[in-house]
């Protein structure tokens, strides 16, 4: 089908966690990597917009996972674009297992900022190269806006960003985000319940030898969480996660 990118991964022993499931990191990767080659293919990857002094940004994205996938299996990645605004491209992604049934479904909102001024930059440019697949969705709503004004339970120790944290685009990468906030769950808990949704809204960027906390508040099968700069308590990340007994 014309406009939908493929690709094929295994799930590798550093793509699981301490029992055997693919984690929500592995996950953002491959949803990542496969938008980027995607994006290179059709002339609006990263190298096209370094010669304007340009870069992506994720900006939210919701996947619900139908099942856990699993250590060694073999996945097939498809992506492809919807309709995107002015400021912002939408992009969809399925991953299905070597039985061709569906495992997960994605969606993301993405922004073009300006390296300067760090300004979302207006997507005319690319808008002709963008692979739109019309009437065809992973899931049919945007991503959602999380609730960032809960009341939170708790809140983690302030930690420190390595330069480990930091990508190619010098600030901190959206997998890190996710990271931060699964490891504020109990072990126990993740030890007997599988993720079945997460939602990420990436609000702010943030750098190298900033500060950050994360609070966590819980309602039944679900976790609201904030990834909090220390210097200026502004909100970097909102994450909310909703999980079912293994």
């Amino acid at each position: 089908m014309q406009n939908l990118h493929t690709d094929y991964y295994t799930i590798e022993s550093y793509h699981v966690d301490f029992i055997c499931n693919m984690t929500p990191i592995a996950l953002f990767l491959f949803l990542q990597e496969s938008a980027w080659r995607h994006a290179n293919e059709r002339g609006f990857g990263w190298h096209d917009l370094q010669a304007k002094q340009q870069f992506w940004i994720l900006s939210k994205v919701q996947a619900k996972l139908l099942r856990p996938v699993k250590w060694t299996e073999q996945i097939r990645l498809e992506t492809w674009g919807k309709t995107p605004d002015l400021l912002t491209a939408f992009r969809d992604f399925q991953l299905f297992d070597a039985d061709n049934r569906l495992v997960i479904g994605a969606t993301s909102a993405w922004h073009i900022l300006d390296k300067q001024t760090h300004k979302a930059a207006p997507m005319t440019d690319f808008m002709d190269k963008f692979p739109i697949i019309y009437n065809k969705y992973a899931i049919k709503e945007k991503p959602e806006r999380i609730n960032t004004s809960l009341q939170y339970s708790s809140q983690s120790e302030t930690r420190l960003i390595h330069p480990c944290d930091i990508d190619m685009n010098q600030h901190v990468n959206n997998t890190k985000y996710i990271q931060w906030a699964i490891d504020e769950l109990d072990f126990n808990f993740l030890e007997s319940n599988y993720l079945t949704e997460i939602s990420v809204n990436f609000l702010s960027e943030s750098k190298n030898n900033e500060h950050f906390f994360v609070k966590t508040s819980k309602e039944g099968d679900c976790f609201s969480q904030l990834i909090v700069r220390e210097e200026d308590q502004k909100t970097l990340a909102a994450i909310k996660t909703r999980w079912a007994k293994s």
